[in-house]
């Protein structure tokens, strides 16, 4: 990111240009690197018509090499190769990009069929919100004047003309916020996984269990003048697959599951770069980025000019968009350099993070962007605005099970006043009561604190390295800011979950309103738990335990939503669920059986089922049926389903199931019964 040459108006001509390797040795291309400029003859741009019609670029989709790697010469590939694109745009489509751009400070994008490069056009002419896109360049020139070659149709090159920042110390984030609008860009249209790499690359992967490889690279060169602009010249990899890439570290949006328009990927990159630019001058998008970037807590080589190399942990990006290093010497902050991240087997394990502050900062920023905005308030200013006494925020804050805060503490936002508003709307509209709406309070705290702990968790797994023993400080940061950038996402989900789980609640309420319902209803209650877990908890590694508990529950989850019943709760190693009929129950039973006998991980259940009245309270059940079907549990060999009498009565006359009388047993708390050892009949 270093700045280069200044110009005699003593603005940088190029900003974030790597330093060069050294001579004969390899190094690990810096993934999305992309330089459109140091061309000075031999373009082919079609100006815009007589009248000012913008033409299209119209020719077939042809084999090319994309910007992940840079080549010594024309692509010996020529333009012979096709592929399957279906329903995927051929050609860009001018008109329509500047249509949909219309209500953007985007007013001058021209489309060229083929141009030597981008940047080089751009910086002939380079005013403010210009762009030029093409999917042919031809003459672009990369580092050590190496030949960047685009044949048509498979990537797109794509310059855009923006001010710069009016503070010079924020120059060196341009490349970086750069990134970060392309980074959303392409997430708004596929939801892909894609990091940054500090100074200049988008990096893309299937899934969090594959490696990163080059998406699309960035070059941005400086210009001078009383109003200095930069170019930002960005290059994306689209249609390109496997065998067309020239370098392993490389991929495309149609690599990683993705046949996008190239039309729909101009419109939102220019679309994000104009709001990226409207924050450029202040910080107010650097913790994004640093969020994005895979290459901080890497081991990471910095090759410098020269045979001049650093070693260390990339901590940080600093104020001026620099790379901080921790070397033995201590933190070294690097503004240009090729970046090479050392694999995992290279290294030692990151270190924890020693900044609390930094820490600090980050989570204020995701919880920010989580909650629409900063801490502002304290408790008397929500009460103030929502128009409600201090006890009444306090007495919700309490129920909805979140740490008291003292009144001088500033802890609380704008979404805080919105809560309290719909909560007094709703008492003073007769709706609820006090009494309910605290109780309501309740039930959502507990549950979405669950829930969200529970997300967590799953998007964390998903994130860390199979072979890990632990959850670093990286991986925790890139968890974090994968569940802040779902969380719009999930919510409507959630929402949609609630409402359908409270029309069955409704339901099933209706249902049971019987005349003597004050004393209960009828459920089938079954419990079922895993044979011998205490051993296996000290077998086991934390690791090896959170899968096993995860998959067994995955398993009930889905066996008994299967047969209609409803799952009560878990408790590691124990699920209790009930139904509204003994078959339904039963038929659970038998599949819990079946999937554990299945199942390499998960070892062997025993169920047991009792039937009766029981009472719901809560999203719980309680009464003697609850109990017995506990005790039935521990009662019951491995691999069997053991009942009450009530649940063998009402399967007599069935042809499907068998139910063998024990000896009476003594239940704790219960006493004396008969139970029964049910199993499948087999078919005539």
């Amino acid at each position: 990111m270093a700045m280069m040459p200044r110009s005699n108006t003593g603005v940088p001509d190029r900003l974030a240009g790597p330093a060069h390797p050294k001579k004969d040795e390899h190094v690990e291309p810096a993934a999305g690197s992309w330089h459109g400029s140091n061309v000075s003859s031999g373009h082919r741009w079609r100006p815009r018509t007589p009248g000012g019609a913008p033409p299209v670029c119209r020719h077939p989709v042809e084999g090319l090499l994309p910007f992940a790697g840079e080549t010594t010469g024309r692509s010996s590939m020529g333009s012979g190769l096709t592929t399957n694109l279906d329903g995927v745009s051929h050609f860009l489509d001018r008109a329509e990009i500047n249509e949909r751009l219309a209500d953007s400070p985007w007013q001058d994008v021209d489309v060229a069929p083929e141009v030597a490069s981008t940047n080089d056009e751009l910086m002939r002419d380079a005013r403010p919100w210009r762009a030029l896109v093409t999917d042919n360049q031809t003459q672009g020139r990369g580092r050590l004047d190496r030949s960047w070659v685009v044949p048509p149709g498979r990537s797109i090159a794509l310059s855009a003309t923006l001010p710069l920042p009016q503070d010079p110390a924020r120059w060196g984030w341009v490349p970086l916020l750069v990134g970060v609008a392309v980074r959303r860009a392409v997430r708004n249209l596929t939801g892909a996984s894609i990091g940054l790499k500090w100074p200049n690359d988008v990096l893309a992967r299937p899934d969090a269990r594959q490696p990163w490889a080059k998406l699309a690279g960035i070059l941005c060169n400086a210009t001078g003048g009383a109003t200095p602009t930069v170019v930002a010249g960005i290059g994306i990899n689209v249609h390109q697959e496997l065998d067309e890439l020239p370098i392993d570290a490389a991929t495309s949006l149609r690599l990683i599951g993705h046949d996008v328009r190239c039309e729909d990927l101009v419109v939102g990159v220019l679309r994000e770069l104009a709001i990226v630019q409207q924050d450029w001058d202040s910080t107010e998008l650097d913790d994004l980025y640093r969020a994005a970037c895979v290459t901080i807590s890497q081991h990471v080589r910095v090759e410098l000019s020269g045979d001049d190399a650093v070693i260390g942990e990339a901590m940080d990006i600093d104020a001026m968009g620099r790379l901080v290093v921790d070397t033995p010497g201590g933190p070294v902050p690097h503004a240009v350099g090729d970046v090479i991240h050392i694999r995992p087997g290279d290294h030692r394990p990151s270190a924890p993070d020693s900044n609390p502050q930094e820490r600090a900062a980050f989570v204020d920023s995701l919880e920010q962007r989580l909650l629409g905005g900063p801490r502002t308030l304290r408790r008397e200013d929500v009460a103030r605005e929502a128009g409600v006494s201090t006890d009444e925020t306090r007495r919700l804050w309490r129920a909805l099970g979140f740490v008291n805060a003292r009144d001088e503490d500033v802890v609380f936002t704008e979404a805080d006043v919105r809560a309290m508003r719909a909560v007094d709307r709703s008492v003073r509209d007769g709706e609820l009561d006090e009494e309910t709406v605290l109780g309501l309070a309740r039930a959502v705290g507990r549950s979405t604190d669950r829930l969200a702990m529970w997300s967590l968790q799953v998007i964390t797994d998903m994130i860390v390295d199979s072979d890990s023993l632990g959850v670093d400080s990286r991986t925790a940061r890139i968890a974090a800011e994968r569940a802040v950038e779902v969380a719009d996402d999930l919510s409507p989900l959630i929402d949609y979950v609630w409402r359908r789980s409270l029309a069955v609640a409704i339901s099933r309420l209706i249902a049971d309103s019987e005349p003597e319902s004050h004393i209960g209803v009828t459920r089938t209650i079954g419990f079922a738990d895993l044979v011998n877990f205490t051993q296996l908890v000290r077998q086991l590694t934390e690791r090896e335990l959170a899968a096993l508990v995860q998959r067994f529950e995955a398993l009930a989850s889905d066996v008994i939503a299967a047969h209609g019943g409803a799952i009560i709760k878990t408790v590691g190693d124990e699920v209790l669920f009930s139904h509204t009929t003994v078959e339904g129950a039963v038929a659970i039973a038998f599949d819990l059986l079946d999937q554990a006998a299945a199942d390499d991980l998960v070892p062997r259940m025993r169920v047991g089922l009792a039937t009766g009245r029981v009472l719901a309270r809560l999203g719980d059940v309680y009464g003697n049926t609850v109990n017995r079907a506990a005790r039935l549990t521990g009662a019951a060999a491995p691999g069997t389903v053991l009942a009450d009498t009530e649940v063998a009565t009402a399967l007599a006359g069935r042809s499907d199931v068998r139910a063998v009388a024990r000896e009476a047993i003594h239940l704790a708390g219960i006493g004396q019964i008969t139970s029964w050892v049910l199993s499948r009949r087999a078919a005539n």
